[in-house]
């Protein structure tokens, strides 16, 4: 068997190549790993497969039918090869549809409820993983968690389709595949995402969005008022507030298209035909530019899975952009961990460490980003307060109070160092790992989906902090 007969997709981690069986002439993709997979994660994986297996009936679950490894150690799966991704086409501006999004959200519904039912989580919803067929099928492609947890993706990647709930502490469950299946029937059927990026607009605001803003609702007079309802609700913040029975909205789909189900308008189907051109495209996971961490353990399949606890090993996720030094040099990051901390790129405001301390100059550690814009009513005093950080050497104790419910982000800033954010959600401490022999300085925001919340710059060591 001919494995990497093309080149088909370079990712930031997974490479693709089409395939080409001499028995009997079936086409077939195979995606590459950078690495070899695990002892844990094979086994994590094969039981996945088994699983799905079982319900290979529903056509719309693309599965995995081989795993294989390379000479030179790489490890990969192979599966049915396919035209194209609903990615593709959104980004050649094609916009499905009614009847084309209906077909298309029965498709996901009925593959994620198969997989539901066989215990069998897929992890990351999004337009890189919703292929078709030449025949005009969709299917649901890269399902489980194994191989998202062997490969770790950087948070920013897919943000818009990515359910609150994960954002925030990394738990995956039969809820957040609905959210990822809203934000993709959403994207369909307007053109964009859920949350889309703006000019000038920073990887932080739109966590912040993700986390606490309202979806902007489908008034499009051409969509059923059942079907921009339903979408609506599997973006819902909460988990408990989306739909529970995935099986039912897949036949709800079905019962929309439909004569006599609901009115049902729309254009013509933009997919793309056999004889077009099509790039094929695949939901590869962003690397995360550190050594993979180890899954714990191989468990059963889940239905709910978790960040691991603090004290145990933390699958970490971190956004900070490269800065430079009035010199230009690049500055090194630091390594950060923590129970459930995601680091990301949340808006920051410039502090300077003291002029003594670097060359006689005071440099900046990160560049001033505006927040965002206000809101017309005046904030509440949530008396935010970020208490004296408690300097343990190899790390810093952080701790804080305030009133109402608010989203907390630990800003950092270290001699000779990136600019760190550290969204630490709803807690109100956190343990920052530091170099001995630096000087730091820390600052404390929030948000209540409203208002952004800040305190004054804190400094270790002696070093200098201006706002």
């Amino acid at each position: 068997m001919s494995i990497e007969t093309g080149l088909l997709a370079q990712g930031p981690i997974a490479t693709v190549y089409a395939g080409k069986d001499p028995a009997t002439g079936n086409d077939f993709a195979i995606k590459m790993f950078p690495s070899t997979f695990d002892r844990e994660t094979s086994a994590w994986l094969e039981r996945e497969r088994k699983a799905l297996a079982a319900v290979r009936s529903t056509r719309s679950v693309l599965q995995i039918d081989d795993v294989l490894t390379h000479p030179d150690g790489r490890s990969g799966v192979r599966r049915e090869l396919c035209p194209g991704s609903l990615a593709g086409v959104l980004d050649s501006g094609a916009r499905l549809g009614v009847p084309d999004v209906l077909a298309l959200g029965a498709a996901i519904a009925s593959a994620l409820a198969a997989a539901h039912g066989a215990d069998v989580l897929h992890g990351g919803v999004s337009p890189h993983n919703v292929l078709y067929r030449a025949s005009g099928e969709f299917v649901l492609a890269d399902f489980g968690v194994a191989l998202r947890r062997r490969f770790p993706r950087d948070p920013m990647y897919a943000v818009e389709y990515t359910a609150p709930e994960t954002l925030r502490d990394d738990t995956l469950s039969p809820a957040s595949d609905l959210y990822g299946l809203g934000a993709v029937l959403y994207v369909a059927l307007t053109g964009t995402p859920p949350f889309p990026r703006h000019t000038g607009q920073q990887p932080g605001e739109r966590i912040l969005q993700v986390l606490r803003e309202p979806v902007a609702p489908i008034q499009d007079p051409a969509v059923p008022g059942e079907l921009a309802a339903t979408i609506l609700r599997l973006l819902a913040k909460e988990p408990a507030d989306r739909p529970q029975d995935v099986a039912s909205l897949a036949r709800l789909f079905t019962k929309l298209s439909r004569p006599g189900g609901e009115i049902v308008t729309g254009d013509s189907s933009d997919l793309p035909s056999e004889e077009e051109e099509v790039e094929v495209e695949f939901d590869d996971f962003a690397q995360v530019h550190r050594p993979a961490v180890p899954v714990h353990s191989a468990p059963a399949p889940v239905q709910v899975v978790q960040a691991p606890p603090r004290g145990g090993r933390t699958l970490i996720r971190e956004f900070s952009g490269p800065l430079k030094t009035e010199r230009g040099f690049p500055w090194k990051p630091v390594a950060l961990a923590g129970g459930g901390v995601l680091a990301a790129g949340l808006a920051v405001l410039p502090l300077v460490l003291g002029p003594a301390e670097i060359g006689g100059q005071a440099v900046p550690v990160a560049a001033a980003i505006p927040s965002p814009a206000a809101a017309s009513a005046p904030a509440p005093d949530v008396k935010l307060a970020l208490a004296p950080p408690q300097d343990q050497s190899d790390h810093v104790q952080l701790t804080w109070t305030a009133e109402g419910e608010l989203d907390f982000v630990v800003i950092m800033a270290g001699e000779r160092l990136e600019t760190k954010q550290l969204v630490a959600h709803r807690q109100r401490s956190l343990d920052v790992p530091v170099d001995p022999a630096r000087r730091y300085c820390f600052q404390l925001r929030a948000t209540d989906g409203r208002h952004i919340y800040t305190t004054e710059p804190v400094a270790i060591r002696g070093a200098r902090c201006n706002p």
